[in-house]
């Protein structure tokens, strides 16, 4: 076992013990970015699950400006050690010029979610 894979099964070990996940918040107005992105993610194994839900309203000051736009939310479930790496696929990725970031930790109530989350991470 190389030393990454020992410290990503010892984050699983912690996220078994405490069921603490973290959940990354980005939106974008193109669904051919929100799919890429998501894509990456879940195949770079950074990222068991994304969701990608559309039609999203926002309101927001842009320039002095207020705007509003129908964007495309994706949530983005991951561990802490990926939050990184997730970060800078978003960003490498995203077609905004200041695109919105945001994590929030959260704590998976199911024990057979977990252990699919679990699965679906290495």
């Amino acid at each position: 076992m190389t030393p990454n894979n020992e410290g990503k099964l010892q984050q699983y070990i912690n996220i078994i013990d405490k069921m603490k996940i973290k959940l990354i918040y980005t939106t974008t107005d193109s669904n051919k970015i929100a799919n890429k992105i998501a894509d990456i993610l879940v195949q770079d194994n950074q990222s068991p699950c994304v969701q990608i839900i559309p039609n999203i309203r926002s309101t927001y000051k842009w320039k002095n400006k207020l705007e509003k736009s129908r964007d495309i939310l994706l949530v983005i479930k991951t561990i802490s050690g990926n939050v990184q790496v997730c970060k800078n696929i978003i960003l490498q990725h995203h077609n905004y010029e200041v695109p919105e970031l945001v994590v929030i930790e959260g704590e998976i109530l199911s024990d057979k979610y977990c252990d699919w989350f679990i699965e679906n991470s290495f």
